[in-house]
């Protein structure tokens, strides 16, 4: 699998979260849409997290399309647990 589709997968990945989010929201009656699909910030913000996973897959070099998925949609806990360690170590640095 190449750098494009090893990033394509990781990008569709985090674009897969919201789309089944909109979809039960959807069709569940108990529920309506939530506010921030209407945003456009939103969708801003939600454009770069896939970006930032379509990279993740790419760095981690994931050579399976299903696991560029995985990557793409478990994305904002991986960049949390990033920036925790990265704050951590600078907690003890300092």
């Amino acid at each position: 699998m190449g750098v494009t589709e090893r990033f394509v997968w990781g990008f569709l990945g985090s674009l897969a979260v919201e789309v089944i989010t909109l979809y039960q929201a959807y069709h569940s009656r108990r529920i309506s849409i939530p506010e921030r699909y209407k945003r456009v910030g939103f969708w801003v913000v939600r454009f770069f997290l896939s970006l930032i996973a379509g990279g993740l897959a790419v760095a981690y070099e994931i050579d399976r399309p299903l696991l560029a998925v995985n990557i793409g949609a478990s994305a904002p806990l991986i960049i949390q647990a990033l920036a925790r360690g990265y704050s951590d170590s600078e907690t003890q640095a300092g």
